[in-house]
């Protein structure tokens, strides 16, 4: 009995010391995967939480315009601080309440309500917001994703609205600043400017100079990485890293506030007036090159260009879109016959109304028939058969050649996005037939801002002249060297300005006359090709510049499918007479006769 008990009793022993020692290896286990392995993940979070990172926000570059009279600059696009609200789903405890009192608060947005949810944002809910509807439901499919650690919910708040929120004192509801962009001039501009608009949840500029000088006006954004400390402020330490932030380039455009307003009020009422699909209008100094003007209608206002139906409007009209000039192109043409000596101004042509080209008969406006004309009386009564005679006499290859030295088929290289070369590639033809069309103005496009150089080149006593639209930048910009060339004489350049003097107040140009100024110009009234061929629909022209002497400006007037006035004399030629009568007050310059 005793030996039994003995042995009971070890057992127990035995098995005890066992226990104890798993025991104590599992707690030495537990300890070590707490101390050691899970202890420098817990270190790493610890050290996460006494660490910042932090965002250091660009300032996107400005843009401003010229103004002439006192020589300060006027805002053209300016930046204003708004907000940025943002949710961290994963601390909002109730999101239904939450996306139902954000809702109606954000709905009041009038900062930017076409942007109001960042991402994903359908034309639906666009409309939704824009006629101020609930929509609850959008934000809270948003902020109910639990492992969604950012969500953006509206752009460009006001400092209102944000005080609003927060008087509400909403969990995982934060706020960031951000620049919002503000464009003071509207639509008058609009075209040239463009937008700074969305590519995903990037804010990227698009269309104008937004667009084209992205890279420049972006700016990049800086970070800082630092320590802090249990109240969250910064501790200097040396594992501390900060990229300051570098601002965007400010940019001047050589547009001056004032033409620039004038001309888009003209144009838009010429426009309406002469109810016209669309028009535009340009001021260049010709002797600089600088583009003072450059407004295009109908257009759209950058602070709300969500809200624009037909993004064809977002083209600048004076540069994007090229079309047939018709008879204001007989000014190069005779140019090119001129510099040739294949016609003098008192060449005579002997004019029958009509010239057969092959198999073609072309003929003059209206079957018009002026018998025996100088070259002052071709332009004057702008016949078609007489800019026929001198391309002709001119001869192919040579009027192709003056047609391309003074920039047609090619991008003027001026400092905007989206320009168009126009097509001359009729004139790599052989037959006559394309030469004697282009030669008052058919069968070819050319844009405005094309005239525009060909005609200051004339203006500018035959030298050429490049067209820019940025006076000075904050960068590195590309700058446009002016190397002017001598394309036509001095003296050519001459006869063709008393030529178009003469156009204008003998001719079929006589609504631009300015009492006590010589002012010169061409019309260009062009039928518009369709299927099968030309349609009854016609685009009008007016190139004209002034004053003769010490000339300050050329103005390109372009109106689309005029419906009202058959010619351009009628329409475009009283839109050019408003806009060079306010320049010629504007630049207060004096007269050059007197009456």
């Amino acid at each position: 009995m005793v030996r039994a008990r003995k042995k009971i009793n070890f057992d127990r022993a035995g098995l005890l010391t066992v226990v104890f020692f798993v025991i104590g290896a599992a707690i030495v286990a537990r300890l070590f995967y707490l101390q050691i392995i899970k202890g420098k993940l817990w270190q790493a979070a610890a050290d996460e939480q006494h660490k910042i990172e932090q965002v250091l926000l660009q300032r996107r570059g400005e843009i401003f315009m010229m103004d002439s009279q006192d020589g300060s600059l006027a805002p053209a696009v300016i930046n204003r601080r708004l907000n940025l609200v943002y949710a961290v789903p994963s601390e909002i405890s109730n999101p239904k309440m939450t996306a139902e009192i954000l809702a109606d608060i954000l709905k009041d947005n009038q900062a930017e309500c076409t942007e109001m949810l960042a991402k994903d944002v359908s034309q639906d809910l666009i409309a939704k917001c824009q006629e101020r509807k609930d929509f609850s439901q959008e934000v809270y499919e948003k902020i109910k994703k639990k492992d969604d650690p950012y969500e953006p919910l509206a752009h460009n708040v006001s400092e209102e609205l944000v005080n609003k929120i927060k008087d509400r004192n909403l969990d995982g509801v934060y706020f960031e600043d951000e620049w919002a962009r503000f464009y003071p001039t509207g639509e008058s501009l609009a075209q040239v400017t463009g937008f700074l608009g969305y590519a995903g949840d990037s804010r990227i500029g698009q269309y104008g100079i937004e667009g084209y000088f992205e890279d420049d006006l972006a700016g990049e954004a800086g970070k800082l990485l630092a320590d802090k400390d249990l109240f969250g402020r910064l501790i200097p330490v040396a594992s501390s890293e900060l990229v300051q932030a570098r601002d965007g380039a400010n940019i001047v455009l050589t547009i001056d506030k004032v033409i620039q307003n004038k001309a888009y009020e003209i144009i838009k009422e010429a426009v309406g007036a002469y109810r016209a699909e669309s028009g535009s209008i340009l001021v260049m100094d010709p002797q600089t090159g600088g583009i003072r003007a450059m407004a295009g209608y109908p257009s759209f206002d950058p602070n709300k260009y969500n809200e624009t139906d037909d993004i064809k409007v977002y083209q600048n009209l004076n540069m994007s879109e090229a079309y047939e000039p018709g008879s204001v192109f007989k000014i190069i043409t005779m140019a090119a016959g001129l510099e040739t000596h294949a016609v003098e101004p008192d060449t005579t042509y002997d004019d029958k109304g009509s010239v057969v080209i092959g198999q073609e008969v072309i003929r003059n406006a209206s079957d018009k028939v002026y018998g025996m004309v100088n070259m002052v009386g071709v332009l004057e009564n702008s016949i078609n058969c007489g800019a026929v005679y001198v391309a002709l006499k001119t001869g192919h290859e040579k009027f192709r050649d003056y047609v391309k030295k003074f920039g047609f088929g090619q991008v003027t290289n001026i400092e905007l996005a989206g320009e168009s070369t126009g097509n001359i590639s009729s004139l790599e033809g052989k037959g006559d037939i394309y030469t004697a069309t282009a030669a008052f103005g058919q069968g070819i496009t050319v844009t405005p801002l094309q005239l525009a150089q060909a005609f200051s080149t004339i203006v500018n006593n035959g030298k050429t002249v490049k067209p820019h639209i940025i006076d000075y930048a904050e960068s590195e910009i590309e700058e446009k060297i002016n190397d002017s060339q001598q394309l036509i004489s001095e003296k050519t350049a001459q006869v063709l300005k008393a030529m178009m003097v003469s156009v204008v107040e003998n001719g079929h140009s006589k609504g631009a006359q300015i009492a006590g100024y010589h002012i010169g110009g061409k019309t260009g009234t062009a039928e518009i090709a369709g299927q099968g061929g030309y349609t009854s629909e016609n685009n009008h022209t007016f190139a004209g510049f002034g004053p003769l002497e010490n000339t300050k400006f050329v103005i390109i007037v372009k109106l689309i499918k005029p419906k009202s006035g058959k010619f351009a004399e009628s329409t475009a030629v009283p839109a050019f007479t408003k806009m060079a009568s306010f320049l010629l007050q504007y630049y207060q310059i004096a007269p050059e006769y007197t009456l």
